[in-house]
């Protein structure tokens, strides 16, 4: 268990802006988020730009 608790002390915690693109990015970040690809299993974190 100890290399599981350092992996999510050290995880990524990702931060999402919004630059009004083409939503391509959008769409394969919000991707990365469903049950297929789960990123938040390894401990990163989405936040959304305000």
């Amino acid at each position: 268990m100890g290399l599981i608790n350092w992996a999510r002390r050290q995880s990524p915690w990702l931060l999402h802006f919004n630059t009004g693109g083409c939503n391509a990015c959008d769409i394969e970040v919000v991707a990365a988020l469903t049950p297929r690809f789960d990123v938040e299993r390894f401990g990163a974190l989405l936040k959304g730009s305000p």
